[in-house]
């Protein structure tokens, strides 16, 4: 269903695979480990941009960097979407309107594969998180802040994204934990 070009490559290593996110934009790199073997990374702002069907006054032409689509090996289906910037710079609503954007991706997928692909269950059952990750290529050596984490409130909606700072590595259990770093 997806052009191979859309999609981020998983690593194969020692146990789980893992991905490496890069947002060309920020020229930011981040690796999120342990990643269960059938996942499947998206480059969600590939999607191309609705210039001329939105205005983008509500930030409805937004859209976070990247999808994690992934049935893990306790029958969890998850669905993880990730903004990904190289300082904390953005305003919280920013970034929600861009997770906002990836969901509305992903619904956009789903209606796909049960329209086209006469798959009346394809992305049913999957829970979603929203994730942001900042602060990616920190000098450690030149620390301005501790790293920072959203509270143990379990990030299931766009408003309430778990924000993980100053880690170039992550593992994937912790974008679906409610428990922070």
């Amino acid at each position: 269903m997806l052009n191979p070009a859309a999609q981020v490559m998983l690593q194969s290593g020692q146990g789980n695979p893992s991905v490496q996110l890069t947002d060309p934009q920020s020229g930011t790199t981040v690796e999120i480990t342990g990643l269960p073997p059938n996942s499947i990374v998206i480059r969600a702002e590939d999607f191309e941009n609705p210039l001329t069907i939105f205005n983008g006054s509500r930030g409805e032409r937004k859209r976070a960097d990247f999808v994690i689509v992934s049935n893990d090996e306790n029958d969890g289906k998850w669905i993880i979407c990730i903004e990904t910037q190289k300082m904390d710079t953005k305003q919280a609503s920013h970034i929600v309107q861009q997770l906002k954007g990836a969901y509305c991706f992903v619904s956009y997928c789903k209606c796909i594969g049960k329209s086209f692909w006469e798959s009346e269950e394809f992305l049913d059952g999957y829970q979603c998180r929203f994730v942001s990750i900042v602060d990616i290529n920190f000098n450690r050596s030149k620390r301005r802040s501790q790293p920072f984490h959203s509270k143990a409130e379990l990030h299931n909606r766009p408003e309430v994204f778990l924000k993980i700072s100053q880690r170039s590595t992550i593992y994937f259990r912790k974008l679906i934990d409610a428990v922070p770093y």
